[in-house]
Parts: C-alpha cells; sequence; structure tokens
C-alpha cells in the first residue's frame, strides 16, 4: 500500500492486530492481522476487508495466505 497523506482520513491498523483486545478477534488470523488501512479521521479503530470477510464467512482462528499472484 502506498503511504501517503489523505484528507480527512487518517492510515490505522485492523483492530484484529490485537485479537486479545478486539471485538472481533476470533476472526483474527494467527498471530494477529498485519493489515493496514485509511479511514475516516473521525473514526477510532477499523476492521480490514480480510477480517470482515472472515467474519461473514464465519472463518474462525484459521490463517489465511495472501496472494502474490497479478
Amino acid at each position: 500500500m502506498v503511504e501517503n497523506q489523505r484528507k480527512g482520513m487518517q492510515l490505522v491498523k485492523c483492530m484484529n492486530h490485537d485479537p486479545e483486545n478486539s471485538k472481533w478477534g476470533d476472526y483474527a488470523p494467527e498471530g494477529g492481522c498485519k493489515e493496514k488501512m485509511y479511514i475516516d479521521e473521525k473514526a477510532a479503530k477499523g476492521l480490514c476487508w480480510r477480517c470482515t470477510s472472515r467474519s461473514v464467512g464465519n472463518i474462525k482462528g484459521e490463517s489465511y495466505t495472501v496472494s502474490t499472484e497479478n
């Protein structure tokens, strides 16, 4: 991800980077999520698309792999 400043946005770690203290920690990959994302500057936390997808699919505690293929 290109880390540039976006007006009205802030770059944060997925709230599942610390699964023990996350509301959605059951859906974090082993070792916590490493994803970063931009969220509105008025927001306190955010859940990345991968963890959101895992929660919708009810996938708990399994690791996912990030594809490097284009």
